[in-house]
């Protein structure tokens, strides 16, 4: 009887493996998206050709009918990888940094209070130019100095400001944790300290309902949980078990732990 192997009996799992195979070459090789269209077309022309071979010719280029299957696959998941690479965007707020302009962002999150400072993701929405507003993408870290939040920012408030973004750069360490990367695979690429007299909070708000909803609901969930967990690690620990939520995990424990560390933390 002859063997049927494992893959000749789950054939998708070697359509997996080629998506896995073009998401990793792509993420560490960087190659222009023009190279895996050119693979995308190739193989279908293949598989197309194919039926105008005699079944006895078809026959013996099965293993080359396979690979056609398969390349098509890969250049899918290359091509993922690319499109999901907020560098690949034509007007990523880092083709654009440069002197003399201020940035408009929009708070994706309530601050929250760390050791040094006030800590919140945000997008920036706009460039200001020579009074020319340009609209650009892209997500930052934003710290505030704990004099600065005089005004009550929460989601979706909207500050203008000035200072130069700092490209997101990890420690130096060998073997630590790669922060950069982490920060990437989040879409977020800069980060900027700001004092009280280096931004300006907006009036107009940039809400969208259905984050806005999640952001209330999950605020409700965290003081249901630091009302009825006593000690700060605890409820930090719990915050992050239950609904994800880093925001108060103990120090200590995010450092032993694959998360996000700041200096500014």
């Amino acid at each position: 009887m002859q063997e049927i192997y494992f893959w000749k009996k789950a054939p998708f799992i070697r359509l997996l493996f080629s998506l896995i195979a073009g998401i990793l070459v792509q993420w560490f090789c960087q190659l222009v998206p023009v190279v895996w269209y050119a693979m995308f077309a190739g193989a279908l022309l293949i598989l197309i050709s194919f039926f105008y071979f005699p079944l006895f010719t078809r026959y013996r280029l099965g293993f080359l009918n396979g690979v056609a299957t398969l390349l098509p696959f890969i250049a899918i998941g290359a091509l993922l990888v690319w499109h999901h690479d907020i560098r690949n965007t034509k007007n990523w707020i880092g083709n654009h940094i440069k002197g003399n302009i201020s940035y408009i962002a929009t708070l994706e999150e309530t601050p929250v209070e760390k050791t040094k400072s006030f800590k919140a993701d945000a997008s920036i929405t706009h460039l200001v130019e020579n009074e020319k507003v340009i609209p650009v993408k892209g997500k930052i870290i934003l710290y505030f100095k704990k004099d600065s939040l005089r005004l009550s920012l929460a989601y979706g408030s909207q500050i203008i400001f000035k200072k130069p973004l700092q490209e997101i750069k990890n420690s130096g360490n060998p073997g630590g944790f790669d922060y950069k990367r982490y920060s990437l695979f989040h879409g977020i690429t800069h980060q900027v300290y700001l004092a009280s007299e280096e931004f300006i909070a907006l009036l107009e708000t940039n809400q969208k309902w259905v984050p806005a909803f999640l952001n209330t609901v999950r605020e409700k969930v965290l003081n249901i949980l630091r009302n009825n967990i006593q000690g700060d690690k605890e409820t930090g620990l719990a915050e992050a078990l239950l609904i994800g939520y880093k925001g108060y995990l103990d120090k200590t424990l995010v450092q032993s732990l694959p998360s996000r560390v700041c200096t500014w933390d």
